[in-house]
């Protein structure tokens, strides 16, 4: 029996010491947070964690100093890539957190960091880290069932500067095609915004008969909204509406880098409340492709016909075909969309006046 309790007492005193009482690093760690050296602190931790000596309130305090030092970082300099690093190892450690306190001062830091990138209006990728950062500030609170107050309100002002700033840009933009990319930037983080919707919808009307190609890509996410000039691009040369369907001709070009058929049976037509009607293929429907000139041997553009309600779309060529939609009273058309077989998407919207 004397044996079990020595046994027992000493596993205690051993767990005491690595749950309970802190080491050297740990202790440091504390000291700098509390001076406000943050990056010391997350040395500090980060070598206290490697030894593995930790206290249970050990998680709480590593968590904050990598978002309080990524908060102070993005006061000097929201550009440093330091930032988004800090931020990913917050969020690893997040689930170990143990106080809601914590949390709450997670929530007020993500929301903080998120304003600071937004409102630098250094480059566009640093925009969206903040809007991401704002976003999780926002969820980390639904999630743990804090007050969403702060980060909700962060947001909001974030989006208020964004859409300040797009519209302002948008009024010196050179052309409608420049004017439409400007504001699509601000609408893919503020998609609900109404002054940024009418503005959009009135620029999207004068570009219906344009070819609009963007190409963002920025750190391996495109805008959601932003025409993907590795898909299809289409343009209205005429469109006209009524309250139970639309009639016009369609212009396709192909940049998906491969030869495809188009059929625009296949077109749809959506609304801006998400209701989906199927296009019809009604004639005229003609492909350009290259072919060899007899005489010469070189390669000329060519017209060729559909076959039946398909065309032959070779890529960098564009096809045209008339088309037409039929929906039910109270669809508000929004845009068209075209998928192929291999999921390459095209779409283009209508906008209003």
């Amino acid at each position: 029996m004397f044996k079990k309790r020595v046994f027992l007492t000493a596993l205690a005193v051993f767990l005491l010491g690595v749950l309970g009482c802190k080491g050297k690093n740990e202790s440091n760690g504390d000291a700098f947070l509390k001076e406000g050296k943050y990056r010391n602190a997350v040395n500090s931790y980060t070598n206290a964690l490697k030894k593995g000596k930790i206290s249970k309130e050990f998680y709480d305090n590593f968590v904050i100093s990598y978002v309080l030092s990524a908060k102070q970082t993005a006061k000097k300099n929201p550009a440093d890539d330091i930032i988004r690093s800090y931020i990913e190892q917050a969020h690893k450690y997040l689930p170990q957190v143990k106080k809601a306190a914590t949390l709450d001062s997670v929530v007020a830091g993500l929301a903080e960091i998120g304003v600071a990138q937004v409102k630098s209006g250094i480059e566009y990728e640093y925009t969206l880290q903040g809007f991401r950062n704002l976003d999780s500030a926002l969820s980390i609170a639904k999630r743990n069932n804090l007050d969403i107050r702060v980060a909700h309100s962060a947001r909001q002002e974030a989006e208020k500067s964004i859409v300040s700033q797009a519209l302002e840009n948008a009024k010196g933009a050179a052309n409608d095609i420049t004017t439409e990319y400007v504001l699509l930037e601000a609408e893919v983080v503020a998609p609900d915004n109404e002054e940024l919707k009418k503005a959009l919808d009135k620029v999207r009307f004068k570009n219906r008969s344009t070819w609009l190609i963007f190409a963002e890509d920025i750190i391996g996410q495109r805008p959601s909204r932003m025409v993907d000039k590795y898909g299809y691009v289409m343009y209205f040369p005429n469109m006209s509406f009524s309250t139970t369907g639309a009639v016009g001709d369609i212009q396709v070009w192909n940049a998906t880098g491969n030869n495809m058929p188009f059929e625009p049976n296949k077109l749809k037509i959506v609304s801006k409340n998400g209701d989906v009607a199927n296009g019809k293929y009604t004639g005229n429907g003609t492909c350009t492709i290259d072919m060899v000139d007899q005489k010469t041997g070189a390669f000329k553009p060519t017209i060729k016909p559909f076959n039946g309600a398909v065309g032959e779309l070779r890529s960098e060529k564009s096809c045209y075909a008339k088309i037409s939609f039929a929906y039910s009273k109270g669809f508000d058309p929004d845009y068209v969309e075209y998928t192929d077989s291999l999921s390459n998407i095209g779409r283009k919207y209508f906008g209003q006046k």
